[in-house]
C-alpha cells in the first residue's frame, strides 16, 4: 500500500500544478516548448505551419500561401530539419511584395523529438509600401548572411547536477559485470556529481552562382567532463574531440514543376528515424567513461554517415548508412547499418511509411542457448502508420512495428507498440493524455528459432528511454511495456509530464541481459514514474528537471539474496543553444 500512495502522491501534486497555476490563462502552448534550430539538426519534421498576420488578426495560410516556404527547400513534413535551408527558405518568404516581414520557431513535444515548425509572415498594411531591403547588421553568432549564404558560430553548452538514491537498485557491481567503465558503480545509499559540456563551431551554406546547387557543411569540437564519480565511473574527468564534421550538397527545386528536392551528405552528423523507435539521434555516440557524460548525453553525431535524400510532393525517399561512435578503439565492434526508407506525408492527418534496414558489418553476437549469432546479417522490415487531429478532435494514434529476420540464422524476431491518445490544445493548459502498449519479443529456449527482438539504437527521453531507470537495467528485447503519460504547460514554454510505466517480461528465458538477470522466477519486472518538467526560460536557455521512482518486481529481487531498494533519480540541467 505504501508504494501506491507513493504513485498517487505524485499524481496529486502533478494535478495541483496543472489546477492552480496562475499562469495557464490560454498561452500558446498548441505547439509544445520551442526547440533552439541548432540543437535540432537533423531531426524529423512533424508538420509545419504558417501563421499570416493582417489587419491585426492571425490565420492559417492556405496550401499556396504555404508552398512559398515548404517548395522553396523542402521544408517539409517527413523531412530531417537543418537550420541553413531553414533560414535560406525564410528569405523567400520575406521577399515577397505583399510580406512586411517574417520569422519561424521550432516546437516539439517531447526531447529530442520531430519538431514543429511554425512560420509567422506579417503582411504590409494597406497602403504601406515595401520598404528596400537593407543588409541587416548581423548578431552572434551570425558571421555573415545574404539571400544566396549564410555562415554562423555554433556554440552549445550545458551543465548539470545528478542525484541517484540506491542507483542500479544497489546492485551496481552485480549489473555491471563486464563493463569496462564501471569502475565504481553506484550501490546503497546516495551518489551525487555534476557534469558539463561546451561545443564550439563552425556551419555555413552557400549558392553557387545561380544554379541550383547549395554546399553546405559544419564542424564543431566539443568538451565533456565531470566533477566525480558518476553511476558507473570513479573520479572526476574531461575528453575533447571533434563532434560535427559533414558536409553536403541540396539540390532543391528541380524538374519540370520543381517539386523535386535532393540532399546527400556524409560525415560525423545527426541522424533519426521517426520518433527513435529504432534509431534515435541521441544514440549515435557513447558518452560514459572517461567521456563524462553519461546523463547529459552531450555527444549525438555518428561517427560517419552517408544519406541520401529525395523529395517529391510528399513523398520522402531516404537510403543511409550508419557508422556508431563506440567508446574505446581497441575494443571496436565495427557495427555499421545500412538502410532505406520510404514515407508519405499530408501535413494534416497521415505520417505512412515503411524502412528496411540491415546490419552489414559487425564483430557482435547475439548469446542463444547453442552457438551465438552474429550481428552481421540481420534484417530489419519496419512499417510505420501515425495518423493525428482524427476527427479535427485532438485524437491521434501512432504505431510501428519492426520484423526482424537474419540472413544466415535461424532468427525471427518481433517488436511493436501501438499508442493513442488525445490532445485538447483549446483547454486550459493544453493538456494531453496518451497510452502506448509497446512489445519486444523474448526467445523461447524451447523451439530452434532464435527469437529475443534487437532494439538497435532506440533511444530518446519522453520516446523510447522506456523508464529512465529501468532503461539501465533492462536491456534489449523480453520486454513488454503499458506506458500512461499525463502532459500539461504551467505556462508558456513550460511543459509538465508524468509518466507511468509498468514492465513484464515476455519469457522467463533472459539470455542478453545483464549478468544477474540471465532468467527470471516471475514476469513481473517492476514499474517507474518519472516527473518531467522542460521549461525554456530565456532565448537561447533551456531548463530540464526530472524526478523518477522505480520499484523493482520479483523478476528483479528474486535474482539477488540482498535488498534491492527502490531506485529514485533527481536530475537537474541547464542547455546553452547558438
Amino acid at each position: 500500500m505504501e508504494k501506491l500512495y507513493r504513485l498517487l502522491f505524485f499524481c496529486a501534486v502533478f494535478l495541483f500544478f496543472l489546477e492552480t497555476s496562475p499562469s495557464l490563462a490560454q498561452q500558446n502552448n498548441a505547439f509544445g516548448v520551442e526547440a533552439i534550430p541548432s540543437n535540432s539538426e537533423g531531426t524529423p519534421i512533424r508538420s509545419v505551419i504558417i501563421l499570416l498576420e493582417k489587419e491585426g488578426k492571425t490565420y492559417l495560410a492556405d496550401s499556396a500561401e504555404l508552398a512559398n516556404f515548404t517548395e522553396s527547400f523542402h521544408i517539409q513534413p517527413g523531412g530531417s530539419f537543418r537550420q541553413f535551408t531553414a533560414d535560406l527558405a525564410l528569405e523567400v518568404v520575406k521577399r515577397q511584395p505583399e510580406i512586411k516581414s517574417a520569422s519561424y520557431k521550432l516546437y516539439n513535444t517531447e526531447l529530442g523529438g520531430p519538431v514543429t515548425i511554425v512560420v509567422t509572415a506579417t503582411f504590409l498594411s494597406e497602403g504601406e509600401s515595401k520598404a528596400p531591403v537593407e543588409k541587416e547588421k548581423t548578431k552572434f553568432p551570425v558571421i555573415s548572411q545574404t539571400q544566396k549564404s549564410k555562415l554562423s558560430w555554433l556554440l552549445n553548452g550545458g551543465g548539470g547536477f545528478y542525484h541517484e538514491q540506491n542507483g542500479l537498485f544497489a546492485q551496481g557491481e552485480a549489473f555491471s559485470q563486464g563493463n569496462p567503465v564501471a569502475t565504481n558503480p553506484a550501490g546503497l545509499g546516495p551518489r551525487f556529481w555534476g557534469e558539463f559540456y561546451l561545443e564550439p563551431g563552425l556551419a555555413g551554406i552557400t549558392q553557387l552562382g545561380n544554379s541550383k546547387i547549395f554546399p553546405y557543411a559544419s564542424v564543431s569540437f566539443l568538451l565533456s567532463g565531470r566533477n566525480s564519480s558518476d553511476i558507473y565511473s570513479d573520479g572526476a574527468t574531461a575528453f575533447g574531440a571533434v563532434e560535427r564534421l559533414y558536409g553536403g550538397i541540396l539540390l532543391p527545386r528541380l524538374g519540370a514543376k520543381e517539386n523535386l528536392h535532393i540532399d546527400i551528405s556524409a560525415g560525423r552528423q545527426f541522424f533519426q528515424l521517426n520518433d527513435g523507435f529504432l534509431f534515435s539521434k541521441f544514440s549515435g555516440s557513447a558518452n560514459a567513461g572517461d567521456r563524462g557524460s553519461v546523463y547529459l548525453n552531450s555527444r549525438t553525431t555518428f561517427q560517419m554517415t552517408g544519406l541520401a535524400k529525395i523529395r517529391y510532393g510528399k513523398f520522402h525517399l531516404d537510403g543511409f548508412y550508419l557508422e556508431p561512435q563506440e567508446l574505446f578503439k581497441d575494443r571496436q565492434t565495427d557495427t555499421r547499418y545500412l538502410g532505406s526508407s520510404l514515407q508519405f506525408q499530408d501535413n494534416q492527418h497521415w505520417d505512412v511509411g515503411l524502412s528496411y534496414i540491415s546490419i552489414i558489418n559487425s564483430l557482435s553476437r547475439y548469446g542463444t542457448p547453442t552457438d551465438p549469432i552474429p550481428w552481421e546479417g540481420l534484417r530489419v522490415i519496419n512499417p510505420k502508420l501515425w495518423i493525428k487531429n482524427i476527427g479535427q478532435k485532438g485524437l491521434f494514434i501512432k504505431s510501428e512495428l519492426a520484423y526482424q529476420t537474419h540472413a544466415t540464422a535461424d532468427m525471427q524476431a518481433l517488436g511493436w507498440y501501438l499508442g493513442g491518445g488525445v490532445l485538447k490544445k483549446e483547454w486550459k493548459g493544453g493538456p494531453s493524455l496518451y497510452y502506448r502498449y509497446a512489445y519486444m519479443q523474448g526467445d523461447d529456449p524451447t523451439t530452434p528459432t532464435f527469437e529475443r527482438y534487437d532494439a538497435l539504437l532506440t533511444g530518446g527521453l519522453g520516446n523510447w528511454v522506456q523508464g529512465l531507470n529501468f532503461r539501465k537495467i533492462s536491456g534489449d528485447g523480453n520486454f513488454i511495456t503499458h506506458r500512461v503519460e499525463l502532459k500539461g504547460y504551467l505556462k508558456q514554454n513550460l511543459e509538465v509530464s508524468l509518466d507511468y510505466f509498468h514492465f513484464r517480461a515476455d519469457q522467463l528465458n533472459n539470455q542478453g541481459g545483464l549478468p544477474p538477470i540471465t532468467s527470471y522466477s516471475s514476469n513481473a519486472i517492476g514499474q517507474e514514474v518519472t516527473a518531467t518538467f522542460r521549461y525554456f526560460f530565456a532565448k537561447n536557455y533551456l531548463f530540464l528537471g526530472i524526478f523518477t521512482w522505480g520499484d523493482p518486481g520479483a523478476a528483479i529481487t528474486e535474482n539477488f539474496e540482498t535488498k534491492t531498494p527502490d531506485w529514485l533519480s533527481f536530475q537537474g540541467t541547464v542547455f546553452l543553444f547558438f
